[in-house]
């Protein structure tokens, strides 16, 4: 076997087993194959030693000066060794009360902790270009490369998801029971369960969604479809853009200052503004599924003698269903769990019970959440809120999953 091929399996195998490590010790905190703080420091010393050594075989096999870049990456893996040997043990940065909490609030970066996120980084870009020694870096190498460091950069989006579903199901599933769903709140949140909130954050839901759909979808069909460049257009997409980008607090005066003089704090108003908070995202996903409808079809329907409506309703809504589906479930999504808007808007803590039409107040998942952790610190509401944070997003991942089935059921169908 030639040495380059040997170099190249053992640094990709040696970053690969780093990088796996770092990962999971980084998300799930486990015992048994966390990685130790000298551990960690040992891996990244001997990958810049074969590094050091590879860069010598290849400037002797390929006598090219781009056995720089791998010196350059060796020093980087000894630097970042040597940074985190000197830092101290633990890191205070923030040691001032806040708010309701009687004792301070510390913000502790441990060494571990970042060091496993730059073993987990330091290992996919080690990966990536593990095959230096056996390609050279050419062709085939940025490939290889490219593909490494896609992948790595999939792991690192995935990861956050896959670490608050962790983190919320293994402290939350505990104090899941019925009469944690069905009670209502008692004790401050101490006791008691979420029943009211629970239902109030399904209606929410069943507001913004009659809401928003229809104004959302025929406002993109109108972008579209009907029409034209213009100063007309241009306004309407600066204000869909205004309002994606304006921050849900406003949102949430906004509703108090127009909705509630109107229609008092109540299930309504919060629904109203939680539907102009969810309207641009409808907006844009739906606009840009009608826009993927390929012409050709448009252009067949009308020479068939279809009129304009008919060719959007028969022939460019079905195949657009899809995307319009996706685009109301992320803001569906968003809404559930926003807690600002609902602030201002008619959610309470206590003596709202369970919503007996559209202009009562209400109890909500979020804000119930919100408000539990007022309390954290001295009162033991801990378990109640990673329950609450549970059930909140299990709902979410039902309406999502919900969608998804819609969504492929539509997709085999046109």
């Amino acid at each position: 076997m030639k040495l380059k091929k040997i170099l190249s399996g053992w640094i990709f195998i040696i970053s690969l087993i780093f990088a796996v490590l770092g990962f999971v010790s980084f998300a799930f905190d486990f015992h048994f194959i966390k990685i130790n703080f000298w551990t960690g420091i040992a891996g990244l010393l001997i990958l810049s030693g074969s590094y050091y050594f590879t860069s010598i075989y290849y400037y002797f096999k390929y006598k090219s000066w781009k056995f720089i870049y791998l010196i350059i990456f060796a020093t980087i893996l000894i630097a970042t060794a040597a940074i985190f040997i000197m830092l101290p043990d633990k890191i205070n940065l923030w040691k001032q009360p806040l708010g309701l909490f009687d004792e301070p609030i510390g913000a502790v970066i441990l060494k571990k902790f970042v060091l496993n996120q730059m073993i987990a980084i330091l290992g996919v870009i080690s990966a990536s270009i593990a095959f230096a020694p056996y390609y050279g870096f050419g062709k085939r190498f940025g490939q290889r490369s490219a593909y490494i460091l896609v992948y790595g950069c999939i792991v690192f989006t995935i990861l956050p998801l896959i670490l608050i579903i962790y983190q919320i199901v293994s402290n939350g599933m505990m104090g899941v029971t019925w009469s944690f769903l069905t009670g209502d709140i008692t004790y401050d949140g101490v006791g008691g369960g979420i029943g009211p909130a629970i239902v109030g954050t399904l209606g929410l839901i069943a507001v913004v969604t009659i809401i928003v759909l229809p104004l959302g979808v025929g406002t993109a069909v109108y972008l579209a479809e009907y029409s034209e460049r213009g100063p007309i257009v241009r306004v309407i997409r600066t204000a869909v853009n205004i309002l994606q980008g304006t921050p849900s607090i406003v949102h949430g005066l906004f509703g108090f200052t127009v909705f509630v003089p109107i229609f008092g704090p109540s299930l309504l108003t919060a629904g109203l503004t939680l539907a102009i908070l969810t309207l641009p995202i409808v907006i844009r996903s739906s606009e840009e599924a009608l826009i993927a409808v390929p012409d050709e079809i448009r252009d067949a329907s009308l020479a068939l003698g279809g009129t304009k409506w008919q060719t959007i309703k028969k022939v460019v809504l079905p195949p657009a269903l899809p995307g319009i589906i996706t685009g109301t479930v992320l803001g569906l999504g968003r809404a559930a769990g926003e807690t600002a808007p609902i602030l201002f808007t008619g959610a309470v803590f206590f003596g709202a019970g369970y919503p007996d039409g559209l202009f009562s107040k209400f109890h909500a998942l979020p804000y119930h959440l919100w408000s539990l952790f007022g309390y954290m610190g001295y009162k033991p509401v801990e378990q109640n809120a990673w329950s609450t944070a549970l059930v909140l997003i299990l709902i979410v991942l039902g309406i999502n999953v919900t969608a998804i089935i819609l969504r492929e059921k539509f997709r085999q169908r046109f």
